[in-house]
């Protein structure tokens, strides 16, 4: 049977993608990391494709399957019934007879998209609160000053600190000690980094992020995504940075800035616990040094990115087969 085979199809590629799609993000990194930016759309998409296609096995299983609804209210049960049949691709009476409420199936999407939904909004209400908090904690409109054409916050602290805050929650914020260890050429690349977060809006997609993999973190795609877009973005800001400054400024800079201080080593006062990673980017760590000036060959990500892209493609064929008949019928009154 077709749809048999194409369940078969999008069930296992679900699966071996959930399972086996880390060790294909991490081998393509090489080809990744020469265009950061684009990664991050590419991981982005393949995370929301993927979620896609895990809500089309229950809708498309539902084709298959028969089974009771006798527990469903009033009328429901004969409308859930017709769109079904409206949506199904096979002929009345074709379907395996189960003890399993076909209902179950096709709620199984709008479930697991409320869990994201609802997990999201709580994730972002608990960010607002800590952005709020840490906004009141920091003097944001204390000792402001134009440092290399950028209006920064220069906060006390013991450590040479650079980081950014969304641009209504402070911005760009730094150091007395990071305007003394630094030179004029490696601050104004530290700061052309912050300022790159900001305009591209790297909180943004970090908070989105957030929002959808929490409840999934367990998943190894997932959690290899959630990984990988951060070290992306830091990616895509130094290279706004080493555009505008050069590279040897910027990598002076990081050098010296090492990796990133302990919260605890960054403020002395209320903000101490509240700078989660959450809501701070930063403009440090040694690590990213390599990148810099002996990047990777990116031939030898190419392959994996290829496996990844084919991966995903079939993803999103095998559940737009399955979705789009849904909608069809939908719009076609089966509701009603």
């Amino acid at each position: 049977m077709t749809v048999l085979f194409g369940l078969v199809i999008l069930a296992g590629t679900v699966i071996g993608f959930g399972i086996f799609g880390a060790s294909l993000i991490r081998s393509a990194a090489p080809a990744l990391m020469r265009v950061p930016r684009l990664a991050v759309l590419t991981l982005m998409s393949a995370l929301g494709i993927w979620l896609f296609a895990v809500m089309a096995i229950g809708p498309m299983l539902a084709w298959l399957i028969s089974g009771p609804n006798q527990f469903m209210p009033g009328a429901s049960a004969q409308v859930c019934q017709r769109c079904l049949q409206a949506a199904s691709p096979l002929q009345p009476g074709a379907e395996i007879d189960t003890i399993i409420p076909v209902v179950l199936l096709l709620l199984a999407p709008l479930l697991l998209l409320a869990v994201i939904l609802i997990t999201g909004s709580w994730l972002r209400h608990r960010r607002q609160n800590t952005l709020r908090t840490l906004s009141k904690s920091l003097p944001c409109d204390g000792n402001r000053k134009m440092v290399a054409g950028h209006n920064v916050l220069v906060l006390p602290s013991q450590s040479p600190i650079a980081f950014a805050l969304p641009k209504r929650r402070c911005g760009i914020v730094i150091s007395p000690v990071l305007l003394e260890l630094l030179d004029e050429q490696e601050l104004r690349a530290v700061l052309a980094h912050e300022a790159a977060h900001l305009k591209q809006r790297h909180h943004l997609v970090l908070a989105l992020l957030h929002g959808v993999i929490v409840p999934l973190r367990w998943i190894p795609l997932v959690a290899a995504i959630a990984d990988a877009v951060p070290h992306y973005l830091e990616m895509a800001a130094d290279n706004a940075a080493r555009s505008e400054v050069g590279t040897p400024a910027l990598a002076s800079a990081l050098l010296k800035l090492g990796e990133k201080p302990k919260m605890a080593d960054r403020f002395h006062g209320p903000a101490d616990s509240l700078a989660e990673a959450a809501v701070t980017l930063h403009a440090a760590g040694a690590d990213r040094i390599r990148q810099l000036v002996a990047p990777a060959s990116g031939r030898l990500g190419i392959v994996p990115v290829a496996g990844m892209l084919g991966l995903v493609g079939i993803l999103m064929i095998s559940s737009v087969t399955v979705h789009v008949p849904y909608l069809q019928a939908v719009l076609a009154g089966c509701l009603t």
